[in-house]
């Protein structure tokens, strides 16, 4: 899960062998925290010339032409000279951030009764755990009540392997990002400076670690600006950096991809992710979402929740691990009754239209090379396709 030194600059040399510098530069400085050298100055300053490099680039839409390649190559000459300490590793009991047991939440009310059936979830560092399901049907209940913002119904719960005895202290461990955040007054570098320094952090350490933060999440050049002066996009992605001044054990975010394009999904969750596997300050990370495809590529485990009752929780991978059918997914240019009629050489298939795909079910026998062998034969004008024989998006389809 956590990398050594070495596995860590061997995936920096891969990035920039893939010309990858996006990941590279903000590798490089994840490396340069991580690892304590920031007291190396020559480094230091490398390394925010090679990510402010990138930044500017990219954002003049120049980045192919105009990017250096010869200053990560220097960077590596040079922290490659450098002494490096690895991080101590951590036992199992000190990965355990969160567990709850026969955790449920009711609400009673004239308009509607809603119950978060009892549950159990597990959060470890290093992690990222997805929880899924239709609106309305308790995921940010359980967040909220997972980040102590709701008491509990029922629930035996433990945090950082401690019951809950000073919530103050485990508070301060905790960071929350609600779907709707507060409006920040002021500029967003006081801002953060300020979240920095009621923490604990001080001085040119303050100004230090903001600094990085601001660079790493590609935000220095809106740190002078208002909040109403940047995109929602960009919001997020200060809510994120305010909760990372206080260096969290457990970070909580509610929707937090309902306002990006599918490209800044693809990056945030991966910042995320990497934040996460911090060797200095790993977290465990838990957030809700409808895009439950970018879901299921970076995190780990799945709680899924439909009408308030889990119906999976645990680890992505071992998802319908026991189940015996197969199930596909196909769009494009057709009916339901010529794809019926185009498939059915296949015995004991069911297909049903989600309303903007069809899906495919299939006996286990059956595997994508066989569904697609006769796609192709029959010249079937598809435009997308998936197995989802493993993902949690079958629950969407059936009525448990």
């Amino acid at each position: 899960m956590f990398l050594s030194s070495t596995e860590y600059l061997n995936e920096i040399r891969l990035s920039i062998a893939n010309s990858d510098y996006s990941l590279a530069s903000r590798r490089i400085l994840d490396f340069l925290y991580d690892y304590n050298l920031t007291h190396h100055q020559a480094l230091k300053e490398l390394s925010y010339l090679i990510r402010k490099d990138y930044l500017d680039k990219s954002s003049n839409q120049n980045t192919s032409e105009a990017i250096q390649p010869a200053l990560y190559q220097q960077w590596l000459d040079m922290v490659t000279s450098i002494p490096i300490t690895e991080n101590a590793s951590l036992t199992e009991e000190e990965l355990n951030v969160f567990e709850a047991t026969d955790l449920s939440k009711q609400f009673i009310s004239k308009a509607r009764n809603f119950k978060l059936e009892p549950l159990a979830v597990k959060l470890k560092l290093g992690e990222l755990t997805a929880v899924v399901g239709e609106n309305g049907n308790g995921k940010t209940t359980l967040l909220r009540l997972i980040a102590g913002e709701l008491a509990a119904t029922t629930g035996n719960l433990r945090y950082f392997n401690q019951e809950i005895n000073d919530w103050y202290d485990l508070k301060n461990k905790i960071a929350y990002i609600p779907q709707r955040p507060d409006k920040w007054y002021g500029t967003l570098m006081d801002n953060l400076n300020f979240y920095c320094s009621i923490n604990g952090v001080f001085s040119e350490v303050n100004e230090d670690y903001v600094n990085y933060i601001l660079h790493r999440l590609g935000l220095y050049q809106f740190r002078n600006l208002k909040w109403t002066e940047i995109s929602s996009g960009y919001r997020l992605r200060f809510e994120l950096a305010k909760a990372l001044m206080m260096r969290p054990k457990l970070l909580i975010l509610d929707e937090p991809l309902a306002n990006l394009d599918i490209n800044a999904q693809q990056l945030f969750l991966q910042d995320l992710k990497y934040l996460a596997h911090s060797g200095k300050h790993p977290m465990a990370v838990v957030l809700s979402s409808q895009q439950l495809h970018e879901l299921e590529r970076n995190c780990k485990n799945v709680v899924f929740i439909k009408q308030g009752k889990t119906i999976y929780s645990g680890e992505q991978q071992q998802f319908a691990s026991n189940r015996n059918t197969n199930a596909f997914e196909v769009g494009g240019a057709f009916t339901i009754t010529q794809l019926q009629q185009w498939l059915q050489s296949i015995n004991d298939i069911k297909i049903s239209d989600s309303g903007t795909v069809f899906i495919i079910n299939t006996p286990i026998q059956v595997q994508s090379q066989d569904i697609l062998k006769v796609i192709t034969d029959n010249q079937v004008p598809i435009n997308y396709f998936r197995d989802i024989s493993k993902s949690t998006r079958q629950l969407f389809q059936k009525d448990i």
